[in-house]
């Protein structure tokens, strides 16, 4: 990950680099420099766990909230024109499943690539009624481009899909290390 540091270096004596009338730098700057850097190293480390474990637990409690009440998915898919053959308690339960299996594989950092592309898949169908249901989407008069609450709620599903991608991304070239060879970076 590169940092402030990797564009501005410091040479020998405490000069910046490549600045006009270079001048050294105050201790406090020199202190904050190296907090920063300090700070996104520890970023750079915990950023990939942070965001499969954050997925993790959204995955629960949307898998939750389908068990405790699947009337308010029913109704989402009863109103797409994509899935309302679906709209019953029984296919709402098996998504709860899947969302619950799939934040076990992420908590346990098990198979992360392949339950990923399942979540994704997961959430590109519940953004697909973000994009194909407007009466839903949006709220009543003025309409476009004012969300309804439940527009709100599905257009979040553009951000967790993208997590998604990303713990797929990270879990491909942490695995691609070890085959050549070389240590895997943390992420756990």
């Amino acid at each position: 990950m590169a940092s402030h540091t990797d564009h501005d270096p410091l040479t020998p004596g405490g000069m910046r680099a490549g600045s006009a009338g270079a001048t050294p730098l105050t201790g406090a700057q020199h202190l904050l420099d190296r907090l920063f850097d300090r700070v996104f190293a520890v970023i750079d480390r915990l950023w990939a766990p942070v965001v499969r474990i954050s997925l993790a637990v959204v995955l629960i409690w949307l898998g939750a909230d389908k068990f405790a009440n699947p009337t308010y998915t029913v109704g989402l898919m009863r109103a797409s024109p994509l899935y309302g053959f679906l709209a019953t308690n029984g296919f709402t339960y098996t998504l709860a499943v899947l969302e619950i299996v799939a934040a076990g594989f992420l908590l346990t950092n098990r198979a992360v690539r392949y339950v990923g592309l399942l979540v994704v898949l997961l959430f590109a169908g519940t953004f697909s009624i973000f994009l194909t249901t407007p009466a839903v989407t949006f709220a009543p008069p003025p309409g476009f481009p004012v969300l309804s609450h439940t527009g709100e709620f599905l257009l979040k599903d553009l951000v967790l899909a993208a997590a998604a991608i990303v713990a797929v991304a990270q879990d491909v070239r942490q695995h691609q290390g070890r085959s050549m060879g070389k240590p895997a970076p943390r992420s756990s």
